[in-house]
C-alpha cells in the first residue's frame, strides 16, 4: 500500500472489558503500539486487514488489552 492510504480500524478488546471502537487513523497500527481511546490506554495484540484496501483506504480489525487509564499527560500528547 502506498504511504496515502488511511485505514478505519476496528478495536475489539480482549475479555469484553470495554466495547472497542472504530477509529479512523492515518497510519497503519502495529503489534506491540499503544493506543488511546475513551479515556484509556491499549496496547494492539493482533492486527488483521478485514478486506483488500479500496483505493487509499484500507479496512483493518485490532485486538488489543486494556493497559491503564489515561493520564493528563497523555492527553496532552495527542
Amino acid at each position: 500500500m502506498s504511504e496515502d492510504v488511511f485505514y478505519k480500524v476496528s478495536y475489539v478488546v480482549a475479555g469484553g472489558e470495554h466495547p472497542g471502537a472504530i477509529i479512523n487513523i492515518d497510519n497503519r497500527p502495529e503489534v506491540g503500539e499503544q493506543v488511546m481511546f475513551d479515556g484509556r490506554i491499549f496496547e494492539i495484540l493482533e492486527v488483521m486487514e478485514l478486506m483488500p484496501p479500496v483505493g487509499n483506504f484500507g479496512f483493518l480489525h485490532a485486538t488489543c488489552r486494556f493497559v491503564r487509564d489515561a493520564t493528563s499527560d497523555d492527553m496532552d500528547e495527542q
